[in-house]
């Protein structure tokens, strides 16, 4: 049996804002004498908006009016109404989470596109669901190798390895073709801040008013194509370069397969004529003389370089087909309190689920994160006994004690309806209970958890980055 929905992505960049419709399939597997299998079976892009310029009131302030504006000519375009749309999600993106008012952005755009529209921003995220919609996972289960997928816009390139459909390794860089964007004339409008130490250090004059010289643009393009490629290599770093990470670095994994999507893509998979400051200038910023260099610092790659499907709408089309994960029939849930958005998870690391560690552990991460609703995760037996589940609920509740919010618990392995079962005994009618499986997720994740839909209830696992 087949049952289908419809998803929304909506992608704020630092360039570009796009919108996608998306239709995805969800499928029962199994026979009804057997326990209920669901998987997403097929999704289906239905509505591809233009590529607009991200509206800005200046460079600290995005237009929320204009975007709302915006948001809802392409519901119109593609006559659907918010009330249509079952999940799916908002990304803000790049230099454009860093803005003054890039949360405000989120909660407003949240509401006004649907009941259950997920609001995210992380250059994680931002890695994953990119490589999703460039093919970078597909590709990795056909050629059945490791497949890093670089995405690079406006404001940071956003990266993430696959190894048979699943990421392995995520990370983002403060490269980006807006980072140094120039007028007409070649008069150098913005500079960065993230990219200044590298144009210093590689003693470029390049400041504010200044007509550049070409070729110290192109220095500084070709660096940074040097040191994408140094990372693709697994090789010792330029520390400039090392400095331009996100909040963490790369694992140090080496893909067989290397794939560039987003904007910057567009002039690496195609030669173009950008020799002079002139030129450079028509564009407006570095984003095609970047990616002309790392063209060239590419080339000796062969046919180790793949072609993606999609190059600058990666992220718009894997945050609106490839942003849900979903739990099944053998659930617990209390449909009256759903959705719920921004969902802290505290990850239960113990090996024995022991009553006493599991108690000990949950209260000490509660007080670690300071957080009153969150979700407990863990991988759990995989066959659990009665009486190994029993040890857990009740750890579980008496953890939550002092707590009058819902509990809610994921578990990895296929035994939250008997979980969840338990605990609702446990607290009879004083606590709301939700237990999901078959989700992974990690200590300093988010979730939200939407209404059932089609016989599956969605799941996004995120992270939230804004201006810092």
């Amino acid at each position: 049996m087949i049952s289908e929905f419809l998803s929304v992505g909506i992608d704020i960049g630092t360039t570009t804002t796009q919108v996608i419709f998306s239709q995805i399939a969800v499928q029962n597997k199994t026979s009804s004498l057997a326990i209920p299998e669901v998987e997403i079976a097929k999704t289906t892009v239905i509505y591809k908006s233009k590529i607009y310029f991200t509206p800005l009131v200046s460079r600290e302030i995005i237009d929320l009016d204009s975007l709302k504006v915006l948001v809802n000519r392409e519901y119109g375009l593609a006559g659907i109404q918010k009330g249509d749309i079952a999940t799916g999600a908002i990304m803000i993106t790049g230099e454009t989470a860093r803005k003054d008012n890039a949360r405000e952005v989120l909660r407003v755009l949240s509401g006004f596109a649907g009941d259950f529209v997920v609001a995210t921003a992380g250059p994680d995220l931002e890695g994953i669901l990119a490589g999703f919609g460039a093919g970078a996972a597909e590709q990795s289960q056909n050629t059945t190798a490791s497949v890093l997928n670089f995405d690079i816009g406006g404001g940071t390139a956003n990266a993430a390895i696959f190894s048979d459909g699943e990421a392995v390794d995520c990370f983002a860089l403060n490269i980006g073709g807006r980072l140094i964007q120039l007028d007409s004339n070649g008069r150098i409008t913005y500079i960065s801040e993230k990219i200044k130490p590298v144009a210093q250090c590689l003693k470029l004059d390049l400041k504010i008013g200044v007509r550049p010289e070409f070729k110290a643009l192109k220095s500084l393009t070709d660096f940074l194509a040097e040191g994408i490629a140094a990372i693709c290599e697994n090789k010792p770093l330029h520390e400039k370069i090392a400095g331009l990470f996100i909040n963490h670095g790369a694992k140090g994994l080496t893909a067989a397969y290397r794939m560039f999507s987003g904007g910057v893509a567009e002039f690496i998979y195609r030669e173009a004529d950008i020799s002079t400051l002139a030129k450079v200038g028509q564009f407006g910023d570095i984003g095609p003389l970047l990616g002309q260099s790392i063209r060239h610092a590419f080339v000796q790659y062969g046919n180790r370089l793949l072609t993606p499907r999609e190059k600058i709408r990666a992220t718009v089309v894997g945050a609106g087909s490839h942003s849900i994960r979903i739990s099944g029939s053998t659930i617990v849930i209390d449909e009256a309190i759903l959705p719920l958005q921004n969902i802290p998870v505290i990850r239960i690391c113990e090996a024995d689920y022991s009553y006493d560690s599991l108690c000990r552990e949950i209260r000490s991460k509660h007080k670690l994160y300071q957080a009153v609703n969150a979700a407990i995760a863990f991988k759990g037996p995989v066959c659990p006994a009665y009486t190994q589940i029993k040890a857990l609920a009740t750890a579980i509740v008496a953890a939550n004690a002092h707590s009058s919010e819902p509990i809610i618990v994921i578990v990895e392995h296929d035994f939250a309806k008997a979980l969840g079962q338990t605990i609702k005994i446990m607290v009879k009618e004083s606590k709301k209970v939700i237990c999901l499986d078959k989700i992974k997720v990690d200590c300093g994740d988010y979730i939200d958890i939407g209404r059932p839909v089609a016989n599956v209830v969605p799941v996004v696992v995120k992270t939230l980055v804004f201006k810092s």
